[in-house]
């Protein structure tokens, strides 16, 4: 089963794949926040056919940020448009983790929903 990875931005949206098996993730593309976002991600799911998307979240507890909020309203039409569940993974500090691995500007964004898709990947083998 392969997955797809959103790491969220109002400027770009990173994007990061799963291989076949559900098993790693890879970074894939960056595209720009704008209005043929849910288009764009759309092709993207069509050629990668995932059967479920992960997107971060930043969680810290107890508070609901709006940022949170928008987040989980690009989710909620990203769902509708695509036709694909959509779940959420904490990604507090994933964009530090991918600056710190060697991330460079222009692939930060992937390279960060790949952390984002990975950490759900592995919480998630670990409840099988």
């Amino acid at each position: 089963m392969k997955y797809l990875g959103i790491d969220y931005g109002e400027k770009r949206i990173g994007i990061a794949v799963s291989d076949d098996n559900g098993m790693i993730a890879f970074p894939h593309a960056t595209i720009e926040n704008i209005s043929s976002t849910l288009a764009e991600i759309k092709k993207i799911c069509d050629a990668e056919k995932p059967v479920q998307i992960v997107i971060g979240m930043p969680m810290l507890i107890g508070e609901v940020s709006p940022f949170m909020r928008t987040i989980r309203m690009f989710g909620d039409a990203l769902a509708r448009f695509v036709q694909i569940p959509v779940v959420y993974e904490n990604e507090i500090f994933t964009t530090k983790m991918a600056t710190r691995d060697g991330a460079k500007k222009n692939t930060l964004d992937q390279s960060s929903a790949a952390l984002i898709l990975q950490s759900w990947i592995d919480r998630n083998r670990k409840k099988e």
